[in-house]
């Protein structure tokens, strides 16, 4: 255990790296990589992080209605790990999505 929390450590500075830098894209992918064998209860908070990183790069390259419903699903994986979970600001995550 004390490997995946190190492991899931390490893949949410650099998604949180990215993210902050814009790099929506880019911070989708690092994130995706780890998740795709993570198992945790927490799964979803994952998921929804990686779906808030990709409605972003949607509405960034002008795909509306694409960035509206991943975001809706973004906005429903994070609400129950609000307002903070495994070192993430949840909120202000929730808050960016809700401002785009």
């Amino acid at each position: 255990m004390h490997r995946e929390k190190h492991k899931s450590e390490a893949a949410l500075s650099a998604f949180m790296t990215a993210f902050d830098q814009g790099a929506f894209f880019e911070a989708h992918e690092i994130l995706e990589a780890f998740w795709v064998d993570y198992r945790d209860d927490d799964r979803d908070f994952y998921r929804g992080l990686i779906q808030a990183a990709v409605a972003l790069h949607h509405l960034n390259t002008g795909n509306t209605i694409g960035a509206r419903g991943v975001g809706v699903r973004a906005r429903n994986n994070l609400a129950p790990f609000a307002p903070g979970h495994a070192g993430i600001d949840v909120n202000a995550i929730l808050a960016r999505l809700a401002a785009a």
